[in-house]
């Protein structure tokens, strides 16, 4: 049986020590890699199967999982990553959280390719959206190798604990998707197909991943810290934006950004901005 994980930190404890290394570790673990295909873009000699391997699907996409892991081990050694890693495993969230994790995106992203289908854009059915029976093999396949695995042991299961004990949950939310939005960057310096975001200016990545990553805080928050949920949340973002080409039109992009704007809104309203959790 693993070790279990120790309570959080009181805010006075929370050191500033793990975050630097974090970033560092995430930084330089990422940006190195995807340096390579820059390079190669820009007229640097080497060979294009070598930047290719460099790509989100290979070992730059695991930088936050790698800071997480060097993190947790100055926290407690190997008993203490072991069970870090373990808290994946944890599915006890309550039958609303999984409604909210599983029907968020998918939802909030239909509906803006509805509202842009409505206006007139002519939007061309995806692969998925052709092929319905791929779609849960696609979850595990994006799960595990699209970005959820190899970043929310960071983003959320590192990162985030720490800044809200000194900015709250709004704006520490805020702060971990400027960084998480700052972390793609290398992925917009040269033509790629890593996925659907690359193409666009690099604002709209910033724009979206700030305002989704304060849902990311809210889920977090409300179920127990649970990084089994935001593993879901992340998995079917990625998910709902291969099912549905929101990102293929203007109209649908912007009414996308709109609908997550008005939910963020709402969730802060409601759940108020410091913890984000709603209490009696």
């Amino acid at each position: 049986m693993p070790a279990s994980e120790p309570p959080p930190l009181p805010v006075s404890e929370m050191p500033l020590k793990p975050v630097v290394t974090f970033l560092a570790v995430t930084f330089a673990w990422s940006w190195g890699f995807w340096a390579l295909p820059v390079l190669a873009h820009r007229g640097v000699e080497m060979p294009w199967e070598l930047s290719r391997w460099a790509l989100a699907g290979g070992p730059a996409a695991w930088g936050p999982f790698a800071g997480a892991v060097v993190v947790a081990l100055m926290r407690g050694g190997p008993a203490h990553l072991w069970a870090f890693l373990w808290r994946a495993t944890r599915l006890d969230f309550g039958f609303v959280w999984y409604l909210v994790v599983f029907l968020t995106f998918p939802v909030l992203i239909y509906l803006a390719v509805l509202f842009a289908s409505a206006s007139g854009a002519m939007l061309e059915a995806t692969t998925a959206m052709q092929h319905p029976g791929t779609i849960p093999l696609a979850f595990f396949v994006i799960l595990l190798t699209g970005g959820p695995l190899q970043e929310e042991y960071g983003w959320r299961g590192t990162l985030l604990d720490p800044l809200q004990a000194r900015f709250g949950a709004l704006g520490a939310s805020l702060v971990v998707g400027a960084i998480w939005a700052l972390w793609h960057l290398p992925l917009f310096l040269w033509p790629n197909d890593a996925g659907p975001y690359y193409g666009r200016p690099f604002w709209g990545t910033l724009l979206t991943l700030v305002l989704i990553s304060v849902l990311f805080t809210w889920v977090w928050n409300n179920t127990g810290r649970s990084l089994a949920a935001v593993l879901i949340f992340h998995t079917m973002f990625n998910l709902s934006h291969w099912v549905f080409p929101a990102l293929e039109d203007d109209t649908a992009g912007l009414t996308l950004f709109g609908f997550e704007f008005a939910l963020v809104v709402l969730v802060v309203l409601l759940f108020g901005p410091r913890r984000l959790i709603r209490r009696a």
